[in-house]
């Protein structure tokens, strides 16, 4: 007898006649050799309860593994209606570009943005001013205070009307032409920087600028309100400090 498992068919052979001939004679119809072979033959058959079990595990992997696409990109963003905020630092000889005559170049960046924009009273008559720049969070690509800040760091980086005019900002400012200021926590600032200096160093090479977390004894005056308060200096040809100023503040939105 062949052993019996589940998964294995039987199919049944009728047993043959077989012809018996008298002594010393040729039987008339010969058995042949296959009418021998064994009553059953046993033929395996694929396990389907494993097949289905490999397919739902398939798409369980699957669901799951959209589900972390999901999950990875969401956390990264604000929650929506939360504050997203930039401070940059602009020296006071320059801060007139920024506000425009009777304030119009300030209102109409709000205006156009949408962004809520403050600026800070000078601590010292000569020492640079505060931007505050701020917009709720959204669905948007770029937050309304994103867009703030590109328009008020184009506005600073703006070529001055004289050789003259321009070195004097530099000498007042004691800042290389070509550089935007933004002032960050401290938490933010070992975001930036990254494990042994690998967050910024990807920036510098991605955009070509120059980009320095200056040490506490290198903050300026209006920065005293907060020690643990950071700058982050960014120069380079204009449009290097854009591209920097652009990857950083998105990086800043989202920590």
């Amino acid at each position: 007898m062949f052993p019996f498992t589940p998964n294995m068919a039987y199919y049944y052979h009728p047993p043959a006649t077989v012809a018996v001939a008298p002594p010393g004679e040729v039987p008339m119809n010969p058995v042949p050799p296959m009418a021998m072979a064994p009553p059953l033959a046993v033929l395996p058959q694929p396990d389907f309860s494993i097949t289905a079990k490999r397919r739902r595990e398939d798409a369980e992997d699957a669901a799951a593994y959209a589900g972390c696409e999901t999950d990875d990109s969401a956390p990264r963003k604000r929650a929506k209606g939360q504050d997203i905020i930039f401070r940059i630092v602009v020296p006071s000889r320059q801060i007139g570009k920024v506000i425009g005559k009777e304030g119009c170049r300030i209102q109409k960046i709000r205006e156009e943005t949408k962004a809520t924009i403050k600026i800070a009273d000078a601590i010292a008559r000569h020492e640079e001013r505060v931007i505050i720049i701020s917009s709720k969070e959204s669905d948007n690509t770029v937050s309304d205070a994103e867009n703030a800040l590109k328009q008020i760091a184009t506005l600073i980086l703006k070529e001055d009307d004289s050789p003259a005019e321009a070195s004097k900002v530099v000498a007042a400012g004691h800042v290389a032409a070509n550089t935007v200021r933004l002032l960050i926590a401290g938490t933010q600032a070992g975001s930036l920087i990254g494990m042994s200096g690998q967050n910024i160093e990807k920036l510098r090479d991605s955009s070509g600028a120059t980009i320095t977390v200056l040490a506490p004894n290198q903050l300026p005056l209006c920065a005293s309100a907060h020690e643990s308060d950071r700058v982050v200096q960014i120069s380079g040809d204009v449009p290097e400090v854009m591209r920097a100023l652009e990857e950083i503040g998105c990086q800043l939105r989202f920590n």
